[in-house]
């Protein structure tokens, strides 16, 4: 099982995911409670961006939180247990596809790769976290369409690499 996932193809920046950290990342959500009705990337993106930004300017102007005014020690744990996801978007985002990409490859370690719209990836989600741990088995991410989370279809497993490609006969 690969450890990490390759953006590669037809893009201006080639990256490479560690689903491992995404834990700490303020974009992950619970998968327990999603409900599909908070699909708005753009906003979503726009509200992370702004929470981001205000945390810089308020450190800035008031220092650090004190290790005693971090969150509790429960409110830290509970951030360890469950199951987490994080929107593919982002990351495709930050790869820069060439604009006459319309497709991603998706590569799995056993089996054909599947071939998806752009438009399609851009909605998926990437569940990175099972009761609280890092996914081990057919991992690291197990890759959802919202309707197919919502619907508690079996996830795309195993996957090693994500191909940009400019035509489905490529």
């Amino acid at each position: 099982m690969s450890e990490v996932i390759v953006f590669k193809g037809a893009v201006s920046f080639p990256i490479t995911l560690d689903p491992s950290v995404w834990i700490f990342d303020d974009r992950k959500f619970d998968l327990g409670t999603y409900t599909g009705e908070e699909d708005n990337d753009t906003g979503n993106q726009k509200k992370y961006l702004e929470g981001t930004g205000a945390q810089w300017d308020k450190e800035l102007r008031e220092g650090t939180a004190l290790p005693s005014e971090r969150k509790s020690l429960i409110e830290e744990r509970k951030a360890l247990q469950g199951d987490y996801g994080i929107r593919l978007a982002p990351f495709i985002d930050n790869a820069a596809p060439h604009p006459e990409v319309t497709h991603v490859r998706i590569y799995r370690e056993t089996g054909e790769p599947i071939l998806l719209p752009l438009s399609e990836a851009r909605r998926a989600i990437l569940q990175f976290s099972k009761d609280g741990k890092p996914i081990r088995t057919d991992g690291p991410v197990y890759f959802f369409l919202p309707e197919t989370l919502l619907a508690k279809e079996a996830p795309v497993t195993g996957i090693t690499a994500f191909e940009f490609v400019a035509e489905t006969g490529q």
